[in-house]
């Protein structure tokens, strides 16, 4: 057994797989346990996964309970209670105070701003605007330029989902949004573009455009497989495309799209440990 007190992360999801690889020395993780009996038997991140019963008997040191919903937390801690677990139980809850990916976004707009790149930034998928306000913040003296229906999932990007089998999408699933509540949440809106509507459909006909840093968060397969070569294209030398749910075990259409596209560039994705599976994509600065 390694170095370290034994621990079981309960919660065979994306939450889990990311925790596994956060583990420090601390502690040896032993198994995932999960109460959906489809995945016992199976690995996650190389983990096996087993009952909640069967991963007790092991003697853990230690439970994780791998979700960030607090009620969802508190039952899942009174079902080990129930089994008679009297150990530490561990809750990730910090991990939103400390994000892996905003830390990622605001080095490389230090690294973008020392070495001079030129170009704009702009986010693909952008909900409430949590994040667009974090690049609005990092990247103060650009232009910001927001891609978003603002009305949730498309039906004809959310058949494609279904078709093939990449996630349980629905149409209008994040359409709790508007285009003035993302520009209140803005610390400089004054700085931001906005372009409702169908993408790629938005994306503008200006040849000369072109952007230092992207985030790609769109979840599904069409439009990031749609974003990916057009923003590319327009990436400046040195620029970044930060693509959200890569390793995503809620929205694989993102994952599929990105593998597509860097088998077809020679490109070689490097992952951001973040909670929802995070890669970066960046353009050489000579080729």
């Amino acid at each position: 057994m390694p170095a370290g007190k034994s621990i079981m992360l309960f919660g065979a999801g994306q939450i889990g797989a990311m925790i596994a690889r956060l583990i420090g020395s601390d502690y040896s993780v032993i198994c995932f346990a999960d109460n959906f009996e489809g995945k016992w038997g199976s690995t996650l991140a190389g983990i096996p996964v087993r009952s909640p019963e069967e991963g007790l008997s092991l003697h853990p040191d230690a439970v994780c309970l791998c979700v960030l919903d607090e009620e969802r937390a508190s039952q899942m801690e009174a079902q080990l209670r129930e089994l008679c677990y009297d150990g530490t139980v561990l809750r990730p809850t910090a991990l939103r105070t400390f994000d892996a990916r905003a830390a990622t976004m605001r080095l490389l707009a230090e690294q973008i701003r020392e070495e001079a790149i030129p170009g704009d930034v702009a986010e693909l998928g952008v909900f409430r605007g949590e994040f667009a306000a974090m690049i609005n913040a990092a990247f103060p003296e650009r232009t910001i330029r927001l891609f978003d229906t603002f009305a949730g999932f498309p039906e004809r990007d959310v058949a494609i989902e279904s078709e093939q089998g990449l996630s349980r999408a629905k149409t209008g699933d994040f359409s709790d949004t508007e285009v003035e509540l993302v520009r209140r949440r803005l610390p400089l809106p004054e700085k931001a573009a906005f372009y409702k509507g169908y993408f790629p459909d938005t994306f503008p006909a200006d040849e000369a455009l072109r952007f230092a840093f992207v985030s790609i968060d769109a979840d599904l397969y069409a439009p990031t497989a749609a974003a990916l070569p057009l923003f590319w294209e327009r990436l400046s030398p040195g620029g970044v495309l930060l693509i959200h749910d890569v390793n995503s075990t809620q929205f694989s259409g993102a994952g599929k799209a990105v593998r597509e596209f860097c088998r077809k560039q020679g490109l070689l994705p490097m992952p951001v440990c973040d909670l929802h599976g995070s890669v970066v994509l960046r353009r050489p600065l000579r080729e």
